[in-house]
């Protein structure tokens, strides 16, 4: 999913920013779109579009609307990255606005995953979300809660929000991010090759990513997937400009102080865990072995 820009032993970089997935579902989205609306013009006639209101906003809303986006995804430099360190088990956090950081105890952050099904006759679309909140801990305002149980201030909570994905895919995400905490990166598998310098021209990297599909799913499905939609519904070689532009590599946290808050310490200074976490880990174990004997 992208989310995961850097990791290592000390701390792992998390950003709910992945410009080059957001373009290529709006670019498959806008293809379709405009296929449907050539199929529409061709039967109704193409004034259908320009004289009445319905489709002015029609035209609007999934075409004008999702290019705009497009370009300006192209050109919006991406914020600063979460950055769980589990040697300290702490959290840096920037503001929404940049300029500063929060540093979160890492038992203080809170996950909701959200899902909801739509029913047509095509079948169960499911749908959701995950949203990780990190609440300041020098924030000594007032708190309004949101319809999902998150602060709508700003200066009492940061968000990172994972939008359009399914309840298994957002639990998926977050259970990720509490193994780095607890168990370390060992125990995870994650992909970060996205994010270094690339050497090949983009057009390289193009022909390369057909060759891998064909060989992972032959010389049709190759051709098909990575070839042509990869290339007119996806627009790959766009996504990669993006990613080479913005995160190649991904912006980094800055200062003295956050920089030193993130190098290694000595095992013996690491951060242990509450009591109470402890305690709640064992019965949660010992559920679990209740119910794998029944």
């Amino acid at each position: 999913m992208g989310m995961v820009w850097r990791i290592n032993s000390t701390y792992m970089d998390v950003s709910d920013c992945t410009p080059g997935s957001a373009v290529a579902t709006l670019h498959c989205t806008l293809v379709l779109t405009i296929l449907i609306m050539l199929w529409i013009g061709s039967v109704m006639g193409a004034d259908f579009f320009f004289q009445d209101w319905l489709g002015w906003m029609l035209v609007f809303g999934f075409v004008i609307f999702p290019t705009l986006t497009i370009a300006f995804l192209v050109f919006a430099n991406p914020r600063e990255p979460v950055r769980f360190n589990r040697q300290r088990r702490e959290v840096c956090v920037p503001k929404e606005k940049g300029g500063d950081y929060w540093y979160v105890p890492w038992e203080t952050v809170k996950a909701s995953v959200e899902g909801f099904n739509m029913v047509s006759q095509a079948g169960v679309n499911k749908n959701g979300s995950l949203m990780v909140g990190f609440p300041n801990p020098n924030f000594n305002g007032e708190v309004k809660l949101g319809g999902n149980g998150f602060s709508t201030n700003e200066d009492a909570e940061r968000h990172l929000w994972f939008p359009n994905v399914v309840p298994e895919v957002g639990a998926g995400m977050w259970e990720l991010i509490r193994t780095y905490m607890e168990d370390g990166p060992d125990k995870l598998t994650v992909h970060t090759d996205m994010f270094e310098m690339k050497n090949k021209s983009i057009f390289a990297s193009y022909i390369e990513d057909i060759q891998y599909g064909i060989e992972k799913r032959g010389l049709a499905k190759g051709l098909l997937w990575e070839g042509v939609c990869g290339l007119f519904l996806f627009n790959l070689p766009l996504v990669d400009y993006i990613e080479r532009k913005h995160l190649n590599p991904p912006p980094d946290l800055k200062g003295e102080k956050v920089q030193q808050w993130s190098k290694s310490l000595p095992k013996e200074q690491w951060a242990r865990r509450s009591p109470e976490l402890e305690l709640a880990i064992q019965a949660r174990e010992a559920e679990l072995a209740r119910q794998s004997a029944a």
